[in-house]
């Protein structure tokens, strides 16, 4: 029992790796951008028998072609767009769980702000800049507004499969991993 716990955890590793270690390009569109696309609602063999696992991060959402973009940061100045990337994870296979819904929930000078993230998978063919499909890929932007304070802001994503299992991620707690507004 101990050895199939330790393969599902190196399986659950290595996918969140290849997520942070893939090229991308940031959604289209304004505020919130990257809206949910639906994702397949095919249930898989094995799938819905773990915990959902969430795994991510956020780099700047330039435009693609641009020196900047997808540079992890975590400090951003007001109209530049914060771009979070994450995966979600079957705990039983340590495959992508592609039917899950994912939102991000970030909260700044008191209020919260919901922006639905885009499930980038399912492509017969790679789109511009990527090395590949991102079969494991949800992203979703925030513009940093005008009325934006400087100082940390927090983030939270939840998300739902389609077992009715839910999963949040939350940031290391450690008050320089936040993202900051800096001017």
């Amino acid at each position: 029992m101990k050895l199939s716990l330790k393969i599902a955890a190196v399986g659950v590793l290595a996918a969140a790796m290849a997520v942070a270690l893939a090229a991308q390009q940031p959604a289209q569109g304004g505020q919130g951008r990257g809206g949910q696309q639906p994702a397949p609602q095919v249930a898989r063999p094995g799938h819905g028998m773990g915990q959902l696992v969430l795994w991510g991060d956020v780099a700047l959402f330039e435009k693609p072609g641009t020196p900047d973009n997808c540079i992890l940061t975590n400090r951003y100045r007001k109209g530049q767009r914060v771009g979070f990337r994450m995966t979600a994870i079957d705990g039983g296979t340590g495959e992508t769980e592609n039917t899950a819904t994912l939102t991000v929930h970030v909260t700044y000078a008191g209020k919260t702000v919901d922006v639905p993230m885009r499930y980038r998978g399912g492509a017969a063919t790679a789109p511009r800049g990527y090395l590949r499909v991102p079969n494991e890929l949800w992203t979703g932007a925030w513009t940093v507004p005008d009325d934006a304070p400087t100082g940390t802001v927090t983030y939270t994503v939840t998300a739902t499969d389609s077992f009715g299992r839910k999963a949040t991620f939350q940031t290391f707690p450690y008050e320089t991993s936040q993202i900051t507004i800096v001017g």
